[in-house]
């Protein structure tokens, strides 16, 4: 009797041992030295430097759909298009067939991020050289040894806009253009023969002067360059200017927070609307969709690609001011947009502009005192919105 006890204190006592050991062998240090590669990214982080100081800091944005290449030191070339967090990911795997990224050391592999036409580095590292060392126990297997910068991006900025004049008539020959920049300096500006215009600015604030003394006519028209190209509607010569609305709404589809997607409903902003969505970019696919990003995180598109109406109520009538467009889809690069004023049922305004997924213009339109907007596509492909401006009664 008394054996068969101890015996049974024993076989419990053992198989409480196995299992200490068995919670010990799942919770023990690991030894670095046996530790066999698997594999790591390594990044390169690309992102629209909007105020063009050379730093990722305060209000600049992650760009999305930027190539950096990776050159491998055989010279082989592996591309990679950053994603919408901004990151163009390598895999780091020493000695794999599998991840052939980056997968030797002690040779230096070239990160060559490619720059959009138009475009611009601010942050001098085009091209990053960065050599790959052995590092027995990391996750790759190797490590770099000073890691990959972020690269920063900003577009070429300008102002462009055409001077038109009624039909059958030609521009006048005194017609002459001065843009005062933020230094104080005046350009004096080349008008071609289509009345178009075309300059280089920096950002600030900016004063054009229009003046033709045959036609007894003069207009100046203020703007503020931030981050994006400025793209003016068509001007009249020898047009008056109408009265502003006295209200300033903003629509940047913030308000968007417990849905993915929401249509906008008429009564918003005391308009009524048809076609317009608001989304939040994170649950976006275009690339597009991400770039026209300026403030907070709500985002607008044309449903389906369709035309976008914007009307006031009966008897009411509206100021668009301008805002931010892109063109969703890398596929559709080049896209052209189409916005077109009415007031009381007459066209009183229509321009198209380029768009690009890479990152918005603003469109300047200043169309007072009109009663419906159309906003559309030419091939129907669907555009992303921020920030556009309007006043209402």
């Amino acid at each position: 009797m008394y054996v068969s006890i101890f015996l049974k204190i024993i076989l419990l006592l053992l198989t409480g041992f196995q299992t200490n050991l068995l919670i010990a062998e799942s919770y023990k240090k690991s030894n670095f030295n046996r530790l066999k590669p698997t594999k790591l990214n390594i990044s390169v982080f690309i992102f629209n430097d909007k105020n063009q100081n050379g730093k990722y800091d305060l209000g600049d944005s992650a760009m999305t759909g930027i190539v950096t290449q990776l050159i491998k030191p055989n010279g082989m070339v592996i591309d990679e298009k950053s994603n919408k967090a901004g990151y163009a990911n390598f895999k780091m795997a020493l000695g794999s067939s599998n991840y052939r990224d980056i997968n030797t050391v002690q040779e230096i592999y070239t990160f060559n991020t490619l720059i959009p036409p138009n475009w611009k580095v601010t942050t001098n590292n085009k091209k990053q050289k960065i050599l790959f060392n052995e590092k027995v126990g990391s996750p790759g297997g190797l490590i770099a040894s000073n890691a990959p910068n972020w690269v920063g991006l900003a577009p070429n900025l300008t102002i462009k806009g055409r001077l038109r004049t009624n039909k059958g008539e030609n521009l006048p020959k005194d017609i002459n253009i001065h843009a005062r920049g933020p230094n104080g300096k005046i350009k004096n500006l080349k008008l071609k023969n289509s009345g178009e215009y075309n300059f280089d600015v920096e950002q600030g604030k900016w004063e054009l002067l229009f003046e033709s003394k045959s036609r007894n006519w003069e207009k100046i028209k203020k703007i503020e360059v931030n981050h994006a190209p400025i793209r003016i509607m068509d001007i009249l010569i020898g047009s008056k200017e109408l009265p502003r609305n006295k209200n300033l709404r903003l629509e940047n589809f913030d308000w968007i927070n417990f849905s993915q997607l929401e249509k906008i409903p008429n009564g918003h902003l005391d308009l009524n609307w048809n076609y317009l969505m608001a989304v939040h970019h994170r649950n976006s696919s275009g690339p597009g969709y991400n770039n026209v990003l300026n403030s907070g995180h709500g985002i607008g598109y044309n449903s389906s690609g369709h035309p976008v109406t914007i009307t006031a109520n009966k008897g009411e009538s509206f100021d668009f001011i301008g805002g931010y467009f892109t063109v969703g889809w890398n596929q559709a690069n080049g896209e052209i947009i189409n916005l077109q004023g009415f007031r009381n049922g007459k066209k009183i305004a229509e321009n198209k502009f380029k768009l690009s997924y890479l990152g918005p213009i603003w469109i300047e339109a200043d169309l007072r005192r009109i009663d419906k907007l159309i906003i559309a596509t030419e091939h129907y492909w669907q555009f992303g919105a921020e920030d556009l401006k309007f006043r209402t009664k």
